[in-house]
């Protein structure tokens, strides 16, 4: 499918460079539910909601300047610390405040950031960062070396317990510091001096890795390097991150407010080391409602709008938006979220079932309005490691038959199922519904709908003793372009994300370790790719589409690129210092 995209890249008013990136292709597909009642709905609510929204923010971010780009964000983050977070909506935050070693560049690249340079050893087991000259957080005092290894340490410390901890597992001692009990004082005291990182002076880090890892300098751009201050982490306690003057950054803006469930503001940054960002600030807004931002952006309040799948028809009809709609393909991944752990889903057989009752190829090009592609694999295709396959794709009477094959006997044995979605915009509950009523058409299965507001959701989602037993959608997210990034952070039984819901499988985890260790691409690439093989046969939840991201931009926005890795809004990574806008 690399390549088939046409129409949708034609679309986009602005250029793109996709570099090493996936490109998809679909066929148009016939329009027939356009979700007008959320749509009414909502724009009865913007009369009422709107002014209220605008009065809480808009006089601050003026009082900075004209410059400020305002950006609509649907989920108020559950968190913001860099140790801990793990959300899109939580590092698009993170990633303007702080900057980690290195970063990606418009072509994904890995090239330097707060370090101008890395070495690796022979046999690719330790790295070498050096740091540039004169380093500064945003407040004028100088960043050392060793708050990097301070970063490391935390994000590897069982009192931490952040989302991220196992992408720094192939650094030695990192698995058995965040597996140690911190009760036991001389354990962890031990297993914290083991840990292989080190400052041996003010511009050099030194990670040794117990395995070969030749994708290490990529995985020091990510928001678990970003060097938050141990005092200002201790002084502010287990909130101290809602504060924004504990937050002092690195990055190309700093962050100066946040009004929970509101906005979050940020100015440009004076220190940071390549220059100050063409623009003034940024400003997130928080609005669930995709009707209510979308009127915002009409009057001038908003500079994008993440656009919902039910508002694209009314979007592109509209002679003014349809000039200033984009849309551009994202290395992300979606599948229906299964609770392994929980009945029924214990039953492979239910998985499959579910699987084949879901029709892909509708819920893509009709219910999400195009803004999707079908998959029934995991690694989106084009991308290294990705395969092909139509293995437990959309098949009634398959489906049906697997329902009766299982431990269950068909659909009358089953317990109760619950279906878990984001609930902040309305326009979710039609795609809930849809579901819901597919596979009670194709299975016989009736499926209770629990609407959750979509910060509670997320924390839901992020133990395994509350994760939800069904659960429109979960998915991932690419943060650099490896197989590794995509199998063995997220699927590995010692990975958070598989934990949360009860996936793990050994053999699979023995390929994809042997993988990580590899330097021979050619004998990577096999590996990776027989461990997708064994994940669309384990079926842990039905693999469903790869996302696109649709978003309103003010013309006079200008100097951005959008890749792969903009899931919030373009440009979100690699034009910070370049997006403007013009008066």
């Amino acid at each position: 499918m690399l390549g088939l995209l046409t129409a949708l890249v034609h679309n986009c008013r602005h250029s793109m460079t996709w570099g090493n990136v996936f490109v998809f292709g679909e066929e148009s597909f016939v329009k027939r539910f356009a979700h007008r009642s959320a749509w009414l709905y909502s724009l009865m609510a913007v009369v009422l909601v709107a002014g209220s929204v605008f009065a809480a923010f808009s006089s601050g971010a003026q009082a900075q300047g004209e410059n400020i780009i305002r950006i609509h964000a649907v989920t108020d983050p559950d968190i913001f610390d860099p140790q801990k977070s793990s959300f899109a909506n939580e590092i698009s935050i993170l990633a303007l405040n702080y900057e980690g070693l290195t970063r990606q560049d418009d072509d994904l690249n890995t090239v330097p950031a707060a370090a101008e340079s890395w070495e690796f050893n022979e046999d690719a087991t330790q790295i070498t960062f050096t740091l540039r000259d004169g380093l500064m957080y945003s407040d004028g005092s100088p960043l050392v070396a060793e708050r990097f290894r301070y970063a490391v340490e935390r994000n590897c410390d069982p009192n931490t317990a952040g989302q991220y901890q196992s992408i720094l597992f192939e650094i030695v001692g990192c698995q058995a510091f965040a597996e140690t009990d911190p009760s036991d004082q001389a354990a962890y005291d031990a297993a914290k001096a083991a840990l292989g990182v080190a400052a041996p002076d003010d511009k050099t880090l030194v990670i040794d890795l117990a395995v070969p890892a030749p994708f290490y300098a990529t995985v020091a751009s990510l928001w678990v390097f970003f060097p938050a201050q141990q005092e200002l982490i201790e002084q502010g306690g287990e909130d101290w991150w809602k504060d924004p003057a504990l937050q002092i950054g690195n990055g190309p803006f700093q962050i100066t407010s946040y009004d929970e469930e509101l906005q979050v503001g940020f100015t440009a940054n004076e220190n940071y080391w390549a220059g100050r960002p063409a623009a003034d600030g940024i400003e997130y807004v928080y609005i669930g409602e995709s009707a209510v931002a979308i009127e915002a952006f009409r009057s001038g309040d908003l500079d994008i709008v993440d656009v919902d799948p039910s508002q694209i028809p009314v979007v592109q009809a509209d002679p003014v938006f349809a000039d200033q709609f984009l849309q551009y393909a994202v290395a992300s991944s979606y599948q229906m979220n299964f609770n392994l752990t929980q009945e029924p889903f214990t039953d492979i057989k239910v998985r499959q079932a579910f699987s084949q009752a879901f029709d892909r190829e509708t819920y893509c090009g009709v219910i999400r309005n195009g803004d999707c592609f079908p998959t029934t694999s995991w690694i989106p295709l084009g991308l290294p490691g990705s395969i092909e396959t139509d293995l437990y794709g959309f098949d009634p009477e398959a489906a049906v038959a697997a329902l009766a094959e299982s431990s269950y006997g068909g659909p009358e044995g089953l317990p109760p199922i619950s279906l878990y979605y984001n609930s902040d915009d309305t326009a979710n509950t039609a795609r809930a519904e849809w579901v819901a009523s597919q596979y009670r058409d194709i299975l016989g299965v009736e499926i209770t709908l629990a609407p959750t507001e979509g910060t509670a959701l997320v924390e839901l989602r992020k133990e395994p003793t509350t994760f939800p037993q069904m659960l429109l959608v979960g998915g991932w997210i690419q943060d650099y372009p490896d197989p590794q990034n995509w199998l063995s952070v997220y699927w590995k039984c010692d990975a958070i994300f598989a934990q949360r819901f009860g996936y793990c499988n050994p053999e699979f985890d023995a390929l994809v370790s042997e993988a990580d260790a590899l330097t021979d691409q050619e004998a990577r690439l096999a590996l990776y790719e027989q461990a997708g093989e064994i994940l669309v046969n384990d079926i842990p939840g039905p693999f469903l589409y790869n996302g696109t991201q649709t978003v309103l931009v003010n013309p006079a926005l200008t100097g951005y690129t959008a890749t792969a890795l903009d899931v919030e809004w373009p440009g979100q990574f690699t034009s910070l210092l370049t997006i403007t806008k013009e008066s």
